[in-house]
């Protein structure tokens, strides 16, 4: 009798267990592979070079200055955009309906160019973060998800200008910190294998770099960035 019951007991078990994991957005049920590409606005929050260079921009001069102090006037800057490129994976974290972990690499190049300087002037910002992820499907039926990422990251700008003599000249930056974003979307599954998706989402970023400046020594720069991407989820 006991060994009936047991029998019995174990084959509830079996179809609770087999519920439980079909009772879940099946696209959280395999690994995901993903890379897309989108759509990059910085903003710019903290750092004494940082600020001192968007002031120069904002008030449409360049960045070099002469021995006398003056600086030429080069036109309005627009505001910083750029395009973003991400790759990463994700795996079923079997234990929690609908969550995934995995990794995340994020690059984004970013610049702007003044109304009048032509090629002779801008200003390039580039940062890339990469670290371990997670992505999170809470419905069934639903194919919203939620997704975060944090770990190292890394940031270079290029402010281009010309010297006294006429000649192209280049002053570099560059840092290295933390990142960490936070975003939602949602997955269409267009294909005929649903496993497969096409994923549109919308990624906050901030990161927190530590630049060494000349003259200044450390800086320690703070910015965050909207994405606004699409990703294929093979």
């Amino acid at each position: 009798m006991v060994h009936h019951i047991s029998k019995a007991a174990t084959a509830v078990l079996l179809c609770l267990s087999t519920h439980s994991l079909l009772a879940q957005n099946p696209l959280s049920q395999t690994t995901q592979a993903e890379v897309g590409f989108g759509f990059t606005i910085p903003s710019l929050m903290s750092g004494q070079e940082l600020l001192r260079s968007e002031n120069l921009r904002t008030q449409g001069l360049s960045y070099f200055r002469n021995p006398n102090g003056d600086r030429k006037s080069v036109g309005k800057y627009p505001a910083l955009s750029g395009i973003s490129f991400h790759v990463g994976f994700y795996k079923p974290l079997r234990r929690i309906k609908g969550l995934m972990l995995g990794a995340m690499v994020r690059n984004s190049q970013t610049g702007s160019q003044p109304a009048q300087g032509g090629y002779e002037e801008g200003y390039f910002f580039n940062f890339i973060t990469a670290g371990p992820a997670v992505k999170y499907y809470p419905f069934e039926k639903n194919n919203l998800f939620f997704k975060g990422d944090a770990g190292l990251a890394s940031v270079l700008t290029k402010n281009r200008f010309t010297n006294t003599e006429g000649e192209q000249s280049f002053f570099h930056q560059f840092g290295i910190g933390f990142g960490a974003s936070i975003g939602a979307g949602y997955s269409l599954t267009p294909f005929k294998n649903k496993t497969k998706a096409v994923d549109l989402q919308i990624i906050y970023q901030q990161l927190n770099t530590r630049v060494e400046v000349n003259g200044l020594g450390d800086d320690q720069w703070k910015f965050g960035a909207m994405n606004f991407s699409v990703s294929m989820v093979l």
